[in-house]
């Protein structure tokens, strides 16, 4: 059953196709990764393990020797790639996020640098599970997210590709189990100075006791979250057009003032979000709360002439509305190490 899904999941992908795992050594990245070997072809996979640099090194270089022994056995192509400590503690302090969100922007850049290394038939294939969904939309409810950040993770996004989300981290536990596949435990995922964790060993076990419908009934939200999130967003790019500027040495894009206003206020704070997005800015929940949505809210119900969001600012100012980036690259990798 648990390899019948993963098989499910990436049979829509065009034969050819390169599948790049993300692997942590944790259960379910392995089970996913074994579940492939199982019904992939291996010259078709590729491994790449990102240590970063955030727990003691013994820890993290066990880790790493674990995933690249395990592709060593299975015939895989696997890359170790390390951040240099404090880099991503030093990152969430400019973003003014978290540590998690920072460590998941490196490791969602290195991924997608190692994809663009591989060619233009990869898949970035992710472990998420749906007790994973359930976890980051509970997260984004307590944040106060927009429909973009509440709907539904979905299976396939771009080069994304999400097998597990139709299994339970009962199911993984039990796949691994079953086939006798080892996995390694990350010590911080029992640190309840991180959210997710709260939510899952606090949380969850209430809700579970006191609300025993509760995860169909996040589920349904989600879905519906993500059918509005789609219908707005479509809406916005229609009604508000945004055009590069000649402005320098910062990059900067403007759109019509008049324009703007006259739209409902959900379209402006949606359009503002996608000038957001053009200028290259982090993933949509990250930037939410960093940037402070309720700032964004003010600038879009009209009671302020310009906000700062962050790396970002935008005003109104001669019939226009610009948004400028003054941000540098705050990306820097580490060292890559292949293992074939």
């Amino acid at each position: 059953m648990f390899e019948d899904a993963v098989a499910a999941a990436i049979q829509s992908c065009p034969h050819g196709t390169i599948f790049l795992t993300a692997v942590s050594g944790g259960a379910d990245s392995m089970a996913m990764l074994a579940a492939l070997c199982a019904v992939a072809q291996k010259d078709s996979l590729y491994c790449l393990h990102v240590d970063h640099g955030l727990r003691p090194p013994e820890e993290s270089r066990g880790d790493a020797e674990f995933v690249r022994d395990f592709c060593e056995k299975q015939g895989i192509n696997c890359r170790i790639e390390s951040v240099p400590p404090g880099k991503i503690a030093s990152l969430a302090r400019r973003k003014g996020s978290g540590v998690e969100a920072a460590a998941r922007f490196f490791r969602r850049k290195a991924l997608f640098r190692e994809a663009a290394r591989l060619g233009d038939n990869v898949k970035i294939l992710t472990a998420h599970t749906k007790d994973d969904m359930l976890e980051t939309t509970l997260m984004r409810v307590l944040r106060g997210a927009g429909p973009a950040g509440l709907a539904a993770m979905p299976v396939h996004r771009g080069r994304l590709l999400r097998p597990l989300l139709s299994m339970t981290r009962a199911d993984v536990i039990g796949y691994l189990t079953e086939k006798n596949i080892p996995w390694r435990e990350d010590s911080t995922n029992t640190d309840e100075k991180f959210l997710r964790n709260r939510i899952r060993h606090q949380l969850i076990p209430l809700l579970n006791e006191s609300f025993s419908s509760w995860k169909t009934g996040l589920a349904a939200m989600a879905e519906t979250q993500s059918l509005t999130a789609t219908f707005i967003g479509d809406e916005a790019r229609q009604c508000v057009k945004w055009e590069i500027s000649s402005r320098f040495p910062d990059p900067s894009i403007i759109t019509n003032e008049e324009n703007f206003f006259c739209q409902p206020e959900i379209i402006r704070e949606e359009a503002l979000f996608q000038g957001i997005d053009l200028l290259g800015c982090a993933e949509r929940e990250e930037r939410a709360f960093a940037a402070k949505r309720s700032v964004i809210r003010r600038f879009c119900a009209g009671l302020v002439k310009a906000a700062d969001l962050g790396p970002l600012r935008v005003r109104r100012e001669g019939g226009k509305i610009s948004l400028v980036s003054a941000r540098k690259p705050c990306f820097e990798s580490g060292f890559s190490l292949l293992i074939k």
